[in-house]
């Protein structure tokens, strides 16, 4: 039942192979259209919840998959605080977790280099980790320094603390209100420390819709302000993440990519003992994005059925794995160990930037099959390669073709995988938008810094 996303009314739109991931591509690993197809009426109530949930926009359950409609709205307002921001040379994004990942993936895809053209560099200050912030210090003139800080609940401790600090350096350095004009901030409407902050001190703050997950929110202003900093096209971001939404609007699974892959995914863990789910991008590029869709992933399935609190259903381990990087570290144990696993693989359709191997006598006669032959050629045979071996090992896998690599392609992997997730999760019958466990040990620390 192989699908594709370029039934969508564009020639620039992402392809899906999924034929991998059921017997007859990968015999008796994978699961039969049969199975799948027993999972219709389910899938078609949770799609129909789905669809009528999200007409209430941002005040929906799912409001995250309303974003490329409803933030239209903001590009105005996101675009000129933007230009703004764009005159100091060293941006400090502070945030962690949901309120960096997603932003930091689109950068390094779409932007890889730390300087960008317009000569404004983004610094991800994620990590409480004080050996980081001493290298900022020494190494930044705070001159040309500008913070945006992220939180959601406006007291994420990473984030407050780290913020504080900051703030303390730049007032420190160049005054108090030098420094207040160095600031914005993305957080809450209306409650929450970081708000309290932006109204009493009069600085420039964009909202996070209250009904959106940090790990949903990379197509917010949490990542939309940076990247349009970056000088990303946030407006294309918003309509490769339409496109991925207008097709998947069918209630048929064959019609629905997201709801395919949601029931492939499911089946394989939990009748094929799939427990591990490994995204291996074949462009570099992509290193970063398989870094949040293992956040996404995680945290949105990795928790029990609340009416059976004695079974655990935390869903499939996901695992970044970088092709052609990992077929020398990860391959050897993917080829030879046990068939647990599952493989999303990720390659582009056209390179833009091939680069030609150099024609030389000694390498004609070592490498005779390298003749008029680019690297795009390579990495291309090495995909096709692994694919093969891993399929041939019984493991199920399938690909996902960009057309491009460009902020309309990644717009709608964003918005797939995002909807691909909750599909799964109510597939599960757990909520994949909270994360009750995460929420514990947010708690556990601060009771740890009470009491010492």
């Amino acid at each position: 039942m192989p699908n594709h996303l370029d039934q969508a009314p564009t020639a620039e739109a992402l392809s899906i192979d999924t034929s991998n991931m059921y017997t007859d591509g990968v015999g008796t690993e994978g699961v039969t259209p049969d199975q799948v197809a027993a999972l219709s009426k389910e899938l078609t109530a949770i799609h129909n919840h789905i669809q009528t949930d999200t007409r209430h926009g941002l005040n929906a359950e799912f409001a995250c998959l309303t974003l490329h409609e409803q933030m239209r709205a903001q590009l105005g307002e996101i675009k000129a605080m933007a230009a703004e921001i764009q005159q100091y040379r060293h941006v400090l994004v502070i945030g962690i977790g949901g309120s960096s990942l997603g932003c930091k993936a689109i950068r390094h895809a779409l932007k890889p280099d730390r300087r960008l053209a317009n000569n404004t560099g983004l610094c991800f200050i994620e990590n409480i980790d004080p050996y980081h912030l001493e290298q900022i210090f020494a190494t930044l003139n705070p001159n040309q320094v500008a913070i945006i800080a992220i939180s959601k609940s406006g007291g994420t401790i990473e984030t407050v603390v780290q913020y504080q600090i900051i703030r303390n350096w730049l007032e420190t350095e160049l005054g108090k209100t030098t420094a207040k004009q160095r600031q914005w901030l993305i957080t809450d409407p209306t409650t929450g420390w970081l708000r309290e902050v932006a109204e009493q001190e009069r600085l420039p703050a964009l909202a996070v819709p209250p009904k959106v997950g940090g790990r949903y929110s990379v197509l917010t202003p949490v990542g939309l302000l940076p990247l349009a900093v970056a000088g990303i096209d946030i407006e294309a971001l918003l309509s490769g993440a339409a496109t991925a939404a207008s097709a998947c609007q069918s209630a048929v699974i064959s019609e629905n990519s997201a709801m395919e892959m949601a029931a492939l995914y499911f089946l394989l863990e939990t009748t094929k003992d799939k427990h591990v789910s490994i995204m291996m991008p074949y462009i570099n590029r992509l290193r970063l994005f398989a870094d949040w869709y293992c956040q996404l992933w995680a945290e949105s399935l990795g928790k029990r059925d609340s009416n059976k609190p004695s079974v655990s259903l935390a869903g499939s381990l996901p695992v970044r794995a970088m092709g052609a990087i990992d077929q020398h570290s990860q391959l050897q144990m993917y080829l030879e160990s046990r068939l647990d696993k599952m493989f999303s693989f990720i390659t582009l359709g056209q390179w833009r930037h091939d680069i030609p191997i150099p024609e030389g006598n000694r390498g004609r006669d070592w490498f005779p099959y390298l003749e008029n032959k680019g690297l795009a050629d390579v990495i291309t045979a090495e995909f096709f390669a692994t694919r093969q071996v891993i399929t041939e090992t019984g493991h199920p896998n399938l690909t996902i073709t960009l057309p491009d690599l460009n902020a309309y392609a990644l717009g709608q992997l964003t918005d797939l995988y995002q909807r691909v997730t909750i599909y799964t999760g109510l597939l599960y019958g757990i909520n994949p938008l909270d994360q009750p466990s995460v929420e514990k040990g947010k708690k556990l620390a601060i009771d740890y810094l009470k009491s010492h």
